[in-house]
């Protein structure tokens, strides 16, 4: 087992949207080969649609903070900050 369990029940709540993100992905590139192969099948648009609507509602919901790794703090040192904006 590993240890990368969700924390909290917002967590979790993320990553059943990332879930449900992949799926309707998923779902909306079998629509477009079936369509490719003239066999259209209009329910994976319609689920995938569905999904992809769910996946982005719970990943939007509960947005992770992401501390920012500090790979660039030299760049935002160097330049100049200006005082007035155009």
């Amino acid at each position: 087992m590993s240890n990368n369990q969700p924390n909290s029940y917002t967590e979790l709540i993320y990553r059943v949207g990332t879930f449900f993100l992949l799926v309707g992905i998923g779902l909306v590139v079998i629509f477009i080969l079936s369509e490719a192969a003239q066999e259209t099948s209009f329910s994976y648009f319609c689920w995938g649609t569905v999904l992809l609507v769910v996946g982005f509602m719970c990943r939007g919901q509960y947005k992770r903070s992401i501390p920012s790794s500090g790979r660039f703090s030299i760049f935002k040192r160097l330049m100049p900050k200006s005082k007035d904006k155009k």
